[in-house]
């Protein structure tokens, strides 16, 4: 079914679910839910008009999410439940993303559909970087530091940093990592680059730098090339790390947070936090504490209460699961992770390079500081890994010109003049 063009309105939903996710709401008055929830509702429905070529394979990372889910179920209903709206909320967002990772995961296995929807959510993700730099949306909050941390909308500043660093990822990717450039000449993308790279040190985020380096150093370091090819990898990865340095350098709240992290090892709270954590775990490991229950046990340990903040999460994603759904729900869910990143490292030959590698260990390092498993970013990574991996482990055939694919030196012409499309040989430092 791959080499079925997906409707339009599949693939406009789609694009409309990646446009959304940098600009989250918290403080919306007339939504009833978050842009990129809305627009995920909206392209699963969408979906529904060409169930075949959505969901047709069921993509084996998928089966632990959803195994996961129903020990999410059980955790619930063996536990204490603080708030029940708030519990049926969180699956039904991590419901809609586990289908959004089905649906997507086949679809993108569509070489103009990946193109499109890189160049979408960069694009996107360029947007929501330049707005508050003009006063739209800004936001700012003072800090103890000293400084302050900016985002637009009201956003979390390490979410908003998180999404941003994804977006720099894919910016670098679709000009540096895949074989099939998508904007040439490839130099237009730094200044983009940069721009992002500067809202991610406004919003203060440690975490979103240090997922940010560890993404430029996968897509630049972690691919097999020659050892000049390496070595020009090498200068382009220290040149966009130094460039991101001396931003941080030049703005006070992240030098000032960086700064007090070096001299007392302070990590905004998580370092208490997360001895607090591991009782939690010693205390119910098979099932945990149940979902958003969790959170409230944990303030209540944290003493919290006391500071309006009746919640406190566990910043890291593997804590998340471990604490609410127990080793049970944990393993399941790790195993999904795990399932998602081999799909990443087996992608590297194919087309589209090393570029879903470097979006997941992006987003899944910004997630070992926070926990942001609802977020469609995380499951659109995901997804595209998923569909990378098969799209360079399988063969296509398709009615398209012959001169399209020789372009690239990925086609060759059959007797019938049909066009066999075989994932290129993995190809670096071509212009």
């Amino acid at each position: 079914m791959a080499d079925q063009r997906p409707y339009l309105a599949v693939r406009l939903g789609l694009y409309a679910t990646l446009v959304a996710i940098p600009f989250e709401i918290p403080n919306r008055v007339s939504l009833p839910v978050e842009m990129p929830t809305l627009a995920g509702a909206i392209f699963l429905a969408a979906t529904l008009l060409h169930p075949k070529r959505c969901y047709a394979r069921i993509p084996a990372a998928v089966w632990p999410f959803l195994a996961y889910l129903c020990v999410f179920a059980l955790a619930t209903s063996l536990n204490f439940l603080n708030d029940a709206g708030e519990v049926l909320h969180l699956f039904l967002l991590l419901l809609e993303n586990v289908l959004i990772l089905w649906a997507a995961a086949n679809l993108l296995e569509d070489e103009r559909l990946v193109g499109t929807s890189l160049l979408v959510f960069g694009g996107a993700c360029l947007l929501r970087a330049i707005l508050p730099l003009v006063g739209v949306g800004r936001t700012a909050t003072v800090v103890w530091t000293g400084g302050e941390r900016l985002t637009a909308f009201g956003q979390n500043e390490n979410n908003a940093a998180m999404i941003l660093a994804g977006g720099i990822i894919v910016l670098l990717g679709i000009g540096y990592a895949r074989v099939r450039k998508l904007v040439r000449p490839r130099l237009l993308l730094l200044p983009a680059c940069a721009l992002v790279a500067y809202a991610i040190v406004e919003t203060g985020s440690r975490g979103g730098l240090l997922a940010l380096a560890a993404g430029v150093i996968t897509l630049f370091l972690a691919r097999s090339e020659s050892m000049g090819a390496r070595a020009r990898s090498g200068a382009v990865a220290i040149l966009s790390l130094a460039l991101v340095a001396v931003f941080a350098y030049q703005t006070p709240v992240m030098r000032n947070r960086l700064s007090d992290t070096a001299r007392s090892g302070a990590m905004a709270g998580r370092e208490d936090l997360y001895p607090l954590v591991g009782q939690m775990f010693v205390e119910k490991p098979i099932l945990g504490w149940g979902p958003e229950n969790n959170q409230y046990e944990l303030s209540l340990r944290e003493g919290n209460r006391y500071f309006n903040r009746p919640r406190r999460d566990t910043h890291n994603i593997v804590f998340e699961t471990l604490t609410a759904t127990g080793i049970v729900g944990a393993v399941l869910f790790c195993l999904g992770l795990w399932l998602c990143l081999r799909a990443g490292w087996r992608a590297r030959a194919g087309p589209e390079g090393i570029l879903p590698l470097a979006l997941c260990v992006t987003v899944l390092t910004s997630n070992m500081s926070g926990n942001w498993m609802a977020s469609k970013l995380l499951w659109f990574a995901f997804a595209y890994a998923v569909a990378s991996a098969r799209r360079e482990t399988r063969a296509y055939v398709s009615a398209l010109p012959q001169t399209g694919f020789e372009a690239y030196g990925i086609a060759t012409v059959t007797p019938a003049s049909t066009v066999v499309y075989r994932p290129a040989p993995y190809r670096t430092g071509s212009a």
